[in-house]
C-alpha cells in the first residue's frame, strides 16, 4: 500500500521536477558539447524511422559518463561472444559522445528516455529488448514497472551500496523493497554489497556476488601508449618524472602541481569535468605556472621549463595518459569531505597510486589495498613528501604497485561473469 502511494506521488511530481530542472539541464548539455537535435530522444521522439532501428536488442542503461565507461567495457566483452544488436542509453551529453566515439559495431547509442510511462513504453516497443542491463544502482520506478509488465528481464550489473546509502534506503525499506523486487537478478561487487542489498529488501535469491567490472583488470585489456602522447610528454617533461593528477576537482590541480614542482617533477592534469578548463587554467596561471590546454591544439613551447604543465581536457583518454605516468594522484580525495575517484586505471597499469583521506566512494577497494600496503594515503600537507618518497625508492614503489595489482584478483573475470549472468535471461520466455 505504501509503495502504491509513493508511486502515485512519483508519477505526479516527476514531470513537474523535469520542467523545473529543464533550463539547468539544457545549459549543462550545451557546456558539455551536447546537440539540441538529440534532446528529443529523451521523450522517445527519434529522427531515425522505426523500421531502420534494431529490434530484439540487449538494452543497456548507463546514466553517467563513469557508468558509460563500465558499460562499454562490458559491451566489448559481449561483442566477442554475441552479435545481437545492443542499445546503450545514457543521460549526459558527455556520456553520449563517449559511447558514440567508442566505435563498437552494431551499437545504437541514444539519450535515455525520461521516466514517464508513455515515454518509456514507446522506447521499449521501439527496440523490444530481450533483457535490460542496468549499470550500478540505476533503477527507475516507471521503467521497472513497464519492463515488469512487458515481461522484460531486468539485471542490475556492478551493483554497489555504501554504508551511507544503505542507511538511507533502510529508512524507506517499505518503498525500496517493492522497487527492487522488479529485478530478475542483481550482481553485487562483493559480499559486503550483497549483504547491504539484502538488508534493504532485495530478495537474497536473486543476488550474486560477481566482483566489479570497473576493477576487473582482465576485462580491460592491455593499454598501448599512444605515440602522440609519448611525443608530447617527452618534449614537455624531458627526463623529469611525470605526476598525473587524475580526475581532479576544484583546488586539487594547484595542490598537486605545486607538490610535483617542488620535487622537480612534471605535472599532467586530467580534470574530472572538462568544462572546468578555464577555471583550472586561471588557478594555475595565478600561481605562476604556464599551463598548456590540449583542446586548444596550439604548438608546444620550444623551451618548456619547470613552470610548464599540461592539461588533458579531452574526454576518454585518462587510461592512455595513465600508462605514461610515473605517479598517479587520485582526485576528489584531498579537498572534499567525502568522495574519491576510481584508482583502477592506475592499478591496472601498475603505477604507484597516491590518494587523499577521502576515498569513501571506494572504501572497500581502498581497504583491500591498505591490507597489502598497495596504496599511499596522505593528507594535502603530506603530499609533497609522499611524492618525494616514491621517487627516491623506485624499487619499493614497483613492489607496492604489484601488490595492488594482485589485490584486485577478487574482481578479475567480473566482466565475463556479468556477461554470463545476462545470458541466462536472453532466452527466457517473455510476455513481449
Amino acid at each position: 500500500m505504501i509503495y502504491r502511494i509513493f508511486y502515485f506521488a512519483y508519477t505526479l511530481l516527476y514531470p513537474i521536477f523535469l520542467l523545473v530542472s529543464l533550463p539547468g539541464f539544457l545549459i549543462k548539455m550545451r557546456r558539455r558539447g551536447g546537440r539540441m537535435a538529440d534532446i528529443w530522444e529523451r521523450l522517445s521522439l527519434f529522427r531515425v524511422p522505426a523500421k531502420q532501428e534494431p529490434s530484439d536488442v540487449i538494452y543497456v542503461h548507463a546514466v553517467s559518463v563513469g557508468e558509460v565507461f563500465i558499460a562499454l567495457k562490458w559491451i566489448r566483452t559481449l561483442r566477442t561472444e554475441c552479435d545481437l544488436p545492443i542499445v546503450l542509453a545514457t543521460s549526459t551529453a558527455t556520456g553520449l559522445q563517449v559511447a558514440r566515439d567508442a566505435g563498437i559495431p552494431n551499437l545504437r547509442v541514444l539519450y535515455s528516455p525520461v521516466d514517464i510511462g508513455w515515454v518509456v513504453r514507446r522506447c521499449m516497443r521501439r527496440f523490444s529488448p530481450r533483457v535490460v542491463a542496468l549499470i550500478e544502482a540505476e533503477l527507475w520506478p516507471t521503467q521497472a514497472r513497464v519492463c515488469r509488465r512487458a515481461g522484460i528481464p531486468m539485471v542490475m550489473l556492478n551493483a554497489r551500496l555504501s554504508e551511507r546509502s544503505e542507511r538511507r534506503y533502510a529508512a524507506v525499506r517499505r518503498i525500496t523493497a517493492p522497487l527492487f523486487s522488479h529485478l530478475s537478478a542483481l550482481a553485487a561487487q562483493n559480499d559486503q554489497d550483497a549483504a547491504r542489498f539484502a538488508r534493504i529488501g532485495v530478495p537474497p535469491s536473486i543476488i550474486r556476488t560477481i566482483g566489479s567490472i570497473k576493477f576487473d583488470v582482465q576485462g580491460g585489456g592491455s593499454c598501448k601508449p599512444r605515440q602522440e602522447f609519448c611525443d608530447i610528454l617527452h618534449h614537455l617533461a624531458g627526463n623529469r618524472p611525470i605526476v598525473l593528477a587524475a580526475s581532479t576537482h576544484p583546488g586539487e590541480e594547484l595542490l598537486i602541481a605545486s607538490a610535483a614542482r617542488k620535487n622537480n617533477a612534471f605535472t599532467l592534469i586530467v580534470p574530472r569535468h572538462m568544462e572546468r578548463r578555464a577555471e583550472v587554467m586561471r588557478d594555475l596561471s595565478a600561481a605562476g605556472f604556464s599551463p598548456i590546454l590540449r583542446s586548444e591544439a596550439l604548438p608546444l613551447p620550444e623551451n618548456p621549463d619547470e613552470k610548464t604543465c599540461y592539461i588533458a581536457d579531452t574526454t576518454g583518454e585518462l587510461r592512455e595518459w595513465t600508462a605514461l605516468a610515473d605517479i598517479v594522484v587520485i582526485g576528489k580525495s584531498f579537498l572534499q569531505t567525502e568522495g574519491g575517484q576510481n584508482p583502477v586505471e592506475a592499478i591496472s597499469s601498475r603505477r604507484p597510486v597516491i590518494v587523499g583521506p577521502h576515498m569513501e566512494n571506494f572504501s572497500d577497494l581502498v581497504a583491500q589495498l591498505r591490507a597489502v600496503d598497495g596504496i599511499v594515503i596522505c593528507t594535502a600537507d603530506e603530499l609533497q613528501q609522499k611524492i618525494a618518497d616514491i621517487l627516491a625508492n623506485p624499487g619499493q614503489s614497483v613492489e607496492r604497485s604489484e601488490r595492488a595489482f594482485l589485490a584486485t584478483e577478487l574482481h578479475n573475470g567480473a566482466t565475463l561473469r556479468s556477461l554470463r549472468l545476462v545470458q541466462e535471461f536472453l532466452h527466457t520466455p517473455s510476455a513481449r
